[in-house]
């Protein structure tokens, strides 16, 4: 949908009585445009683990604010690179994860770590001397790693990741060590702006309707918020029996709980990284991207704690815990898309900002991060709050 009153140059600071988001801003073609300038490019963003990069020519692509991007591992070290060949502006890496050299499918330029590319035919056809190839080098783009976690950042100029991460490195740090058992990668197609997306998982107000048979009993009717110095985190206490099921796992599958996280943890990190943790046992890892104003991708990573068994012991309990949590991981997901495709529809149909209660608190956090990014005249950037 095409904006018809357009959105000004910059966004006013949100203050305590205005953080609510207007509907126009989950479907306004400008608005979109403006997140991916003004948010997307100056904000470190959560890609993938390193160990999808481990190895030499092993890479992984993403899409950041409307910029294809590749992560890419040139003999130990990892760069990340505008996956658009400078050539004839196909895409370099067509997978989401993979292991070749960076070579574009289409005449075959290929591009070294400093992103300068090596051209078939280049003596008879080109004549472009070392300075004409690397006027056609690839964008590079800033890359730092936290733990397992990699985060790439478009802008040039802003905050180191440490900075930027603040209190969550450390948690990051943590979470590296202990979940490093991948038991599911799934992504789907949510008929929803991105922002619904983290929305969805930033209260459980909804949790006794949207998720009756589900969420519902997992946890108890009790949860804390915390959004001050830098976090915006939310821990709900797990029922009896969710603890319970949890610690047999635990016993028979000697998994290396987490001691500092023993209920259901959940900790955001602006501007579309979720993470939640069961009973210390198990972690899923979810990003909402941007796609069109109207729908969002959500990818979603689920991880066990790091087991003592040796290779092919209880396998069978192993398997159908990971049938349980898996299956149960969906169906809280589906249930939570079809709620907020329906929000979407809604959106397009109101003209007031919807209403947060102190039990939806975290969502006003997330407003709060999204109007002061958007409200940053060109050149600045953020400070942690």
């Amino acid at each position: 949908m095409t904006s018809s009153s357009p959105f000004p140059d910059a966004f006013p600071a949100a203050t305590d009585q205005d953080v609510s988001m207007q509907p126009g801003y989950y479907f306004e073609d400008s608005v979109q445009q403006q997140e991916r300038e003004r948010i997307f490019a100056r904000c470190w963003n959560f890609v993938g683990f390193a160990e999808q990069v481990a190895e030499h020519g092993q890479f992984l692509t993403v899409e950041i604010g409307g910029t294809s991007v590749v992560v890419q591992n040139f003999q130990g070290e990892l760069r990340a690179l505008h996956n658009v060949c400078t050539h004839r502006f196909a895409k370099i890496q067509e997978e989401k994860c993979g292991k070749r050299a960076l070579t574009c499918p289409y005449h075959g330029w290929t591009y070294d770590k400093e992103g300068t590319p090596f051209i078939p035919g280049n003596a008879k056809y080109f004549q472009l001397d070392d300075a004409g190839r690397k006027a056609r080098a690839l964008r590079s783009f800033k890359l730092e790693q936290c733990g397992r976690f990699l985060f790439v950042r478009l802008a040039e100029e802003g905050p180191s990741l440490p900075q930027y991460l603040g209190p969550y490195a450390d948690i990051l740090l943590h979470l590296s060590e202990i979940f490093t058992d991948q038991v599911d990668d799934q992504r789907s197609l949510w008929q929803a702006n991105w922002k619904l997306g983290v929305e969805s998982v930033l209260e459980v107000y909804h949790v006794g309707l949207v998720h009756p048979e589900s969420f519902k009993n997992y946890v108890q009717a009790r949860w804390e918020i915390d959004v001050g110095e830098g976090f915006n985190n939310g821990v709900a206490y797990l029922s009896e029996n969710s603890a319970k099921w949890w610690d047999g796992v635990r016993q028979r599958l000697k998994l290396h709980q987490s001691q500092r996280f023993p209920n259901y943890d959940h900790f955001f990190i602006f501007p579309n990284l979720a993470i939640g943790l069961s009973h210390g046992c198990l972690m899923s890892v979810q990003t909402y991207t941007p796609l069109t104003p109207q729908t969002n991708e959500l990818h979603y990573r689920i991880f066990m704690a790091a087991s003592d068994l040796e290779a092919g012991r209880q396998a069978a309990v192993r398997k159908a815990v990971v049938e349980n949590v898996t299956t149960f991981n969906r169906v809280i997901l589906g249930e939570d898309q079809h709620i907020m495709e329906q929000v979407q529809k809604g959106n397009a149909q109101m003209s007031m900002a919807p209403v947060h209660g102190s039990n939806e608190a975290r969502i006003r956090k997330f407003h709060q991060h999204w109007h002061h990014w958007m409200s940053l005249a060109s050149g600045e950037n953020a400070k942690r709050d």
